[in-house]
């Protein structure tokens, strides 16, 4: 019976730890997202008017 319960412990935590591994991986690819967003540049370089001392 004691084999039984730690067993089931065990798979309790596994499962916790599995929810909690989908969870920050879902937060990680949103915030590369964001990241990737925030760091494309806005205009492209050839669509930028050249500095007048060209």
């Amino acid at each position: 019976m004691d084999m039984e319960l730690t067993i089931e412990q065990l798979n309790e935590v596994v499962v916790r730890h599995e929810q909690t591994i989908d969870d920050l991986t879902s937060k990680l690819n949103a915030y590369q997202s964001q990241l990737q967003t925030l760091t494309a540049p806005l205009v492209k370089e050839s669509d930028e008017t050249p500095p007048p001392h060209y």
